[in-house]
């Protein structure tokens, strides 16, 4: 249950960060997160990414969409 709250907290950080990068709102950040997958990618990479600074992982966000999103 731990592992899954914290999961939760890091996704709701990733969201805050890339809107503020982005200049988006939550919602609007949020919603482009789902559509192009990178929501999942995020819980996906969780392990691996929620030792890093955001702006790595900003890039990491981006790099998926690019290479994976249809959108």
């Amino acid at each position: 249950m731990k592992k899954f709250k914290d999961e939760v907290w890091f996704l709701a950080s990733c969201v805050e960060f890339y809107k503020v990068e982005k200049g988006m709102s939550g919602q609007e950040a949020y919603n482009y997160l789902r559509k192009t997958g990178a929501l999942n990618y995020i819980i996906d990479c969780y392990e691996g990414l929620h030792m890093t600074g955001h702006l790595y992982i900003i890039d990491c966000i981006d790099e998926y969409i690019k290479n994976n999103s249809k959108s």
